[in-house]
């Protein structure tokens, strides 16, 4: 979690002072990237306590389709509100946020059917559809960046929920995924390292390759790319490189692929004014002291519809404990 940290550490030094929609105020830059090899373990943060829990119930959530905090509280087991609970209307309605955007994208009302929809683009499944019969397209892209249901800032979330809008608009929009081979050298080392449990070189042999095909040594690796246009990097970042590890995680095992790459490219990347101190603790904290966690999933599954949270288990995970911070709202 290197990248994290130093951009962390870059933002408080060099940081520009702006105003911002909350009226706390930030530091911040834009056009900054950080890169995560998820080959090396899960990209969840150490240095102070990340729950796991709460950021793959709300992937999840979002991979259901859902846009009520009511079901996020459920996923929850309604033991503690959601980071939602803000800008959700008084039933839990939050508008066409992510969830209606991945899996409903452009459904509208029936005209004269009482809250029934005609059905709109499920994007998730044509993104693994389209992995499946064509890898190396480049045209595996999500979007949540859809401006015809995009809030009108001069209203509350609430709001604009009551007229049909997002009560806040995407600040992960946009996300693309893309895939390369793996050479014969790099499978190999899968193969013995998954099945046999050891490390040594393999020589070319078309048998090893039909073999490595027969238990499911992947072909591809898969990678993500996404643009996040606005960034609260001591609160939410953390929670954005987690979650997108995980989704790629989820569609690499559905697509029978190997996890490769997480790319984040930040539009605004900012440090709220009152978030200052609790970013000068964490740096301050010895952020070696804990080696990185690793995801396992208990099977292979055939449909994002069949992942659920037993799905997958984080294995390894410490923490320096809690830093606690107030969301700007």
């Amino acid at each position: 979690m290197k990248q994290y940290y130093d951009l962390l550490h870059k933002i408080l030094e060099t940081g520009n002072p702006s105003d911002d929609r909350t009226g706390v105020g930030t530091k911040s830059l834009f056009g900054e990237q950080i890169k995560f090899n998820l080959q090396h373990g899960f990209p969840l943060l150490t240095g102070k306590f990340t729950s796991f829990k709460t950021i793959s119930n709300e992937l999840l959530w979002f991979l259901n389709g859902h846009t009520n905090n009511e079901e996020l509280r459920k996923l929850n087991g309604n033991d503690k509100p959601t980071i939602w609970e803000e800008w959700s209307t008084e039933d839990g309605d939050l508008g066409p946020i992510y969830g209606k955007q991945w899996r409903n994208w452009g459904a509208v009302p029936i005209p004269n059917m009482t809250n029934e929809l005609m059905d709109g683009i499920d994007q998730i499944d044509n993104l693994i559809k389209g992995l499946k019969e064509r890898p190396f397209s480049r045209r595996h892209i999500v979007s949540a960046w859809n401006v015809a249901d995009l809030p009108v800032e001069s209203l509350s979330p609430q709001e604009n929920v009551k007229e049909g809008r997002m009560a806040l608009a995407p600040c992960h929009a946009f996300v693309q995924f893309g895939v390369r081979e793996i050479p014969f050298s790099e499978r190999a080392v899968l193969y013995v390292q998954r099945h046999l449990g050891v490390h040594y070189g393999l020589g070319y042999d078309k048998d090893y390759e039909n073999l490595m095909n027969n238990v499911g040594v992947p072909k591809y690796a898969l990678s993500c790319h996404l643009y996040q246009r606005s960034a609260d990097i001591f609160l939410g970042v953390p929670y954005n490189i987690a979650s997108y590890a995980l989704l790629t995680e989820i569609i690499a095992n559905i697509t029978t692929m190997m996890p490769d790459k997480l790319v984040i490219s930040f539009g605004d990347v900012h440090l709220y004014n009152n978030h200052v101190d609790q970013a000068n603790e964490l740096l301050s904290r010895n952020l070696a002291e804990y080696g990185i966690p690793s995801l396992v999933f208990k099977d292979h599954y055939d449909s994002i519809d069949e992942i659920n949270e037993y799905s997958y288990e984080l294995m390894g995970y410490r923490s320096l404990g809690k830093i606690s911070a107030k969301v700007a709202v």
